[in-house]
């Protein structure tokens, strides 16, 4: 009987010594960078694995990578080495997975429901370094239930109290944590980069003076500035999108945000003013806002043929730029002609005419500036009051001192006044776009560093022009005759 028992042991040793073992290593969040994390483990495991006399045939790793989803099936976009766990387990190329902790391979429920029978099918053991998970029987899958179950729920009783906190924080005004750092800014998220957080101010007023987001973004990449979170991927190639992103963000102007809903007044510094903001988000969030036609051409969209139809920028058989009516929005009942001729000569005389105007000596005269305009700190006052109104309000009506019909009737009337006064403060806020030209010593060398969208807008704002057929023959030299102009506001 000894014998036999010895001879058993003997043979499952040898069994045991022939498991082919894969260990796999994850860390959600690698500070440092240098993998020390997913080494460390794999060093106990290698370890580990020796003593238990399995062979280790396969290592594989996801570093630096979370687990928590909603789909287990979507696992492999997001942990590549889990992806080739699994497919190792169905093509039965190894018989055990090794892991340091069975949280670093399992997290959700649905995960564990969707890997039991995906083992028990190849007949591969799941083991962990110091666990008793074995879901290759049921009191395995038991524990192994108990225990993902108690930590989903410690998950979410751990995101209940980080949404409050993160809720608190806004409202105090605090920096946001764990985040990256907001174009704009320096690394402490509260002191304005002394590069980005003027050129956040100066997109403001581009866009203020009839500029674009395009245009912003070949003035950043010119610059050389590029976007903190594409710098951490390896890029720093804008997209209009992001450009977006960051002049909506109310950060911009001082103010703290939860949910998308502004909640109270920041503790870092504003690049902006709160007008300036509200009028560039009005711009940005105009319904009616579209790249207007020929926005790549001066004078694209905005010149008229004698038809009264506008003119398009295209190129000609002969390979030049020119400006045509535009085929598709002319009015059929029209009798006459339609122009089509080349773009240089009127693009250098309506350049001329421009810079002209506003090198007078009367140009100031063109700056609408009204008579004693809006009280922005007043109005900022009054605004923060209703505010704080509407929250006692809010408060007041929960511990029931207040009803329902009253509370809603001075929320209307409070939303109201807040309505008109953001209104007011937009308006205060819009630069005008002749501004800058006019305020300048030299009208030309300014409007040589305007992009195209802010030259667009300065003549959207100076005149009205009809492009006239210049007669026939391409030779003939150019006449102001067959460009009329009329100017919007005095010339």
């Amino acid at each position: 009987m000894p014998a036999a028992q010895g001879l058993l042991l003997v043979i499952l040793t040898h069994m045991d010594c022939c498991l082919r073992c894969l260990i796999y290593t994850r860390i959600s969040k690698d500070k440092l960078g240098d993998g020390h994390g997913v080494a460390n483990q794999l060093a106990d495991l290698e370890k580990r694995a020796e003593a238990r006399g399995w062979t280790v045939t396969h290592r594989l790793s996801d570093n630096d990578i979370g687990v928590t989803r909603k789909d287990p099936r979507a696992a492999g976009a997001c942990r590549p080495g889990y992806e080739e766990v699994l497919r190792l387990v169905d093509a039965r190329a190894i018989d055990i997975v090794y892991c340091w902790k069975w949280d670093r391979f399992i997290r959700e429920p649905l995960d564990l429901e969707y890997l039991i029978p995906r083992f028990d099918q190849a007949r591969v053991r799941f083991a962990e370094a110091e666990g008793t998970i074995d879901l290759g029987t049921d009191s395995g899958r038991l524990a192994a239930r108990i225990l993902v179950a108690v930590a989903k729920a410690e998950q979410e009783r751990k995101s209940d109290r980080q949404k409050l906190a993160n809720e608190a924080a806004a409202i105090r005004g605090q920096r946001r944590l764990g985040t990256p750092r907001p174009f704009g800014y320096r690394e402490d998220h509260v002191t304005a980069d002394p590069v980005e957080g003027p050129a956040v101010a100066a997109a403001c007023a581009a866009l203020l003076g009839g500029g674009t987001v395009s245009g912003i973004l070949r003035e950043w990449t010119a610059a050389g500035l590029a976007p903190p979170q594409q710098a951490r991927r390896g890029t720093s190639r804008w997209k209009l999108t992001s450009i977006r992103m960051i002049l909506l963000n109310p950060r911009i102007a001082g103010l703290s945000v939860y949910k998308g809903e502004i909640v109270g007044q920041g503790k870092w510094e504003p690049l902006v003013s709160e007008e300036t903001w509200r009028a560039v988000r009005g711009i940005l969030e105009d319904p009616s806002r579209k790249p207007p036609r020929g926005v790549r051409t001066l004078l694209g969209g905005l010149a008229l043929c004698p038809c009264g139809n506008a003119v398009g920028g295209t190129v000609s058989h002969t390979g030049r730029h020119i400006y045509r009516c535009i085929p598709v929005s002319r009015d059929p009942a029209w009798a006459g002609g339609h122009v089509a001729r080349q773009a240089a000569p009127v693009e250098e005389f309506i350049t001329r005419l421009v810079i002209g105007r506003l090198s007078r000596a009367d140009a100031a005269g063109l700056l609408d500036v009204p008579e004693g305009g809006p009280d922005v700190a007043g109005l900022r006052e009054e605004a923060a009051a209703i505010r704080r109104n509407l929250e006692e309000m809010a408060a007041d009506r929960a511990l029931g001192l207040i009803g329902r019909a009253p509370m809603l009737a001075a929320t209307d009337r409070a939303n109201g006044r807040l309505a008109e006064i953001v209104a007011e403060l937009e308006g205060a806020a819009r630069e005008n776009v002749l501004a800058p030209l006019v305020a300048a010593e030299n009208a030309a060398a300014v409007w040589e560093g305007l992009d195209l969208s802010r030259q667009r807008a300065v003549i959207r704002t100076l005149m009205g022009i009809t492009l006239l057929s210049p007669g026939k023959g391409a030779r003939q030299a150019f006449s102001p005759a067959t460009v009329q102009v009329t100017w919007r506001q005095e010339g």
